[in-house]
C-alpha cells in the first residue's frame, strides 16, 4: 500500500520452531510426555539465539509434559502401591528363585518373600515401599505367591469389577497350590491387580498370594498330592467346589456391595451342592468314613439351600439374616468325623482367614 513515506511492506515473519511444536504435541500424548518435556526445555534454550517463533508453544509443552510426568510418578508411588491393586510385569517362569531384594512387581509363583514394610495392616490398603526380599522358603518369610492369571478385555472395567474377578480367579489357583486348606496355618489371602493407569499400559496380570496372620512362615505352603492316599485325595477333591466358592467371597460387606454378596451366595450354593454330590458318589471311602461322609453331604445340601435363598435377598439385612440361619449346623462336627476316619489333619490345625 502507498503512504506518505513511500510503499509499505510487511516485515518477513520469523519461522516457527519445530522443537516448540513437537514439545506441545508430544506432551499431550501421555506415553511420550517425558520426551515432550525435554524438547520444550531445549526449545526454550535455543529460541533466543535462533530468532524463531514458538516460545508460547514451548512453555506450554514444558508445563504439560512436566505435569504429566509428575502425575505419573505420583500415581506410581501413591495410587499404584495398593496391596490389593497391583501390577506385575514379566516373570512368566514359575518356581522359586535365588534370594535377593527386588521389586514386588517381579514376584512370581512359588516365591517366598517379605515386603520391606511388612504385611498390610487390617483396615489399611497401601504399601509404602515397592521392594520385597525374596528368600528360600525354609527361611522366615511373611508371604508366598500361589498363582497368577490374566484379565480379559480392552476397556478398563473399574476397580470393583476387577476386584470381583480377582476373588473368583484366585480361588481355584489356591486349591491347585494347596488342596487341603484346613492343613494350612492361619493365613490371609492378598491380591495384586492392575489399576486404571497400568491397565492403560496394557497390563492385565493378577498376582495371588497369601500372608501369615499368626507370625512368620518357615516353609513353603505348597502341598504335594502324592502325600495323600486314594480315599484322602478323593475326599479333598470332593470338597473343592465348596471350598473354592467360600474363599471367593468378596471383601466388601453386603451393606456396601449387595450384588457382590448375592453373586457369591449363588456360587456358594452351587459349590456346596457339587461337594455333596461328589461325597455321595465316591465309592473308595473305607467303611468308617462312609457314614460321616454322607452326613457331611447332608450338611452341604442344607447349606446350599440357605445360600440359594440368600442369593435372592433384596436387602443386606435379609442377606445377613439368612446367613445367620446356618448357625451351628455348619458341618464342623461331620467334617471332623470324616477327616478322623481318613487320617487327615483335623479342623483347627489350620484355617484360612477371610
Amino acid at each position: 500500500m502507498a503512504g506518505p513515506y513511500g510503499t509499505w511492506r510487511p516485515a518477513p515473519r520469523q519461522p516457527l520452531s519445530g522443537l516448540a511444536v513437537a514439545s506441545l504435541v508430544l506432551s499431550l500424548l501421555i506415553c511420550l510426555a517425558p520426551l515432550g518435556l525435554v524438547l520444550g526445555i531445549v526449545a526454550l534454550v535455543r529460541l533466543p539465539g535462533n530468532g524463531k517463533r514458538g516460545k508460547g508453544l514451548a512453555v506450554a509443552g514444558t508445563a504439560v509434559g512436566g505435569a504429566v510426568v509428575a502425575m505419573s510418578v505420583l500415581l506410581l508411588v501413591i495410587g499404584g502401591v495398593r496391596f490389593d491393586a497391583w501390577t506385575t510385569e514379566g516373570g512368566e517362569a514359575s518356581g522359586p528363585r535365588d534370594p535377593g531384594t527386588g521389586s514386588l512387581f517381579d514376584l512370581r509363583e512359588d516365591d517366598c518373600f517379605t515386603p520391606t514394610d511388612g504385611l498390610p495392616t487390617p483396615g489399611g490398603d497401601r504399601l509404602k515401599s515397592l521392594s520385597a526380599k525374596v528368600v528360600p522358603c525354609d527361611e522366615a518369610h511373611q508371604g508366598q505367591v500361589y498363582g497368577s492369571f490374566e484379565l480379559a478385555g480392552e476397556a478398563f472395567p473399574g476397580a470393583g469389577a476387577i476386584a470381583a474377578e480377582t476373588h473368583k480367579g484366585c480361588a481355584p489357583l489356591l486349591h491347585d497350590f494347596a488342596l487341603d486348606t484346613v492343613a494350612l496355618p492361619r493365613i490371609q489371602m492378598y491380591y495384586y491387580y492392575p489399576e486404571a493407569a497400568s491397565w492403560a499400559r496394557g497390563n492385565r496380570t493378577v498376582l495371588c498370594w497369601v500372608g501369615s496372620a499368626a507370625g512368620p512362615l518357615e516353609k513353603s505352603l505348597r502341598q504335594d498330592a502324592a502325600a495323600w492316599d486314594g480315599p484322602q485325595l478323593a475326599y479333598l477333591t470332593a470338597l473343592r467346589p465348596a471350598s473354592e466358592a467360600r474363599v471367593s467371597r468378596p471383601a466388601e460387606e453386603p451393606r456396601s456391595d449387595l450384588d457382590g454378596a448375592t453373586a457369591w451366595a449363588g456360587r456358594m450354593a452351587d459349590g456346596a451342592s457339587g461337594s455333596a454330590r461328589l461325597l455321595r458318589a465316591e465309592e473308595g471311602f473305607p467303611a468308617t468314613a462312609r457314614g460321616p461322609a454322607d452326613a457331611f453331604a447332608d450338611r452341604f445340601d442344607e447349606l446350599s439351600g440357605v445360600m440359594r435363598s440368600a442369593a435372592k435377598a433384596s436387602t443386606a439385612e435379609e442377606f445377613e439374616r439368612l446367613l445367620g440361619a446356618v448357625g451351628q449346623n455348619d458341618g464342623t462336627r461331620e467334617e471332623q468325623a470324616v477327616r478322623a476316619a481318613l487320617g487327615l489333619v483335623l479342623p483347627g490345625g489350620g484355617d484360612l482367614a477371610g
